[in-house]
């Protein structure tokens, strides 16, 4: 299977897989922003990491990317080099297709990031990783998350009721087909 780009640039932005060198700001981005992602990232749920724990997901990730199983990219503002999320594409759905993914913090939001990083993916997904469709899951309560999924083309196909963290939740499955 061909690999994903390891930097991709948008009018705005700069994405580039993660490194150890990020672990720093990572680790202070999702210190600062543990309140506004706590209710929509699950992955919230094991933080807050120590710095060393915050470089063992980092290493994760880039073994994790150069085997082709997920590709997680840090999403910075090309102008001043801030760190303000990050977008993915994860590969947890079926053969065919992966799972599009993105956060950002705090103050970062509003300004149409998460929409430009993500789709900066939908190329890579659909002509270098010559996927099928691209989901992103989307709890049907965190209308800033669904308002990307709609300004990305994306049309809901399903929701999904799972249990998180002791509570059941609704995700909107949204999907961008080829």
């Amino acid at each position: 299977m061909p690999s994903a780009p390891k930097t991709l640039r948008t009018e705005r932005l700069h994405l580039h897989v993660w490194d150890d060198t990020d672990a720093p700001e990572l680790r202070a981005l999702l210190d600062a922003n543990d309140a506004h992602l706590r209710p929509w990232i699950p992955f919230m749920r094991h933080e807050p990491r120590d710095l060393a724990g915050t470089r063992e997901v980092i290493a994760s990730c880039r073994a994790s990317f150069d085997a082709g199983e997920h590709y997680r990219y840090a999403v910075r503002e090309r102008e001043n080099g801030a760190l303000v999320g990050e977008t993915m594409l994860i590969g947890r759905g079926p053969a065919g297709s992966m799972e599009a993914g993105y956060w950002l913090d705090a103050g970062a939001v509003g300004k149409g990031y998460a929409t430009e990083a993500t789709a900066a993916l939908v190329p890579v997904a659909f002509d270098v990783l010559g996927l099928e469709w691209v989901e992103l899951h989307c709890d049907v309560r965190n209308d800033a998350s669904i308002a990307v999924a709609r300004r990305l083309g994306a049309v809901r196909v399903r929701v999904d009721r799972i249990e998180e963290d002791g509570r059941a939740v609704d995700l909107g499955i949204w999907r961008i087909d080829r």
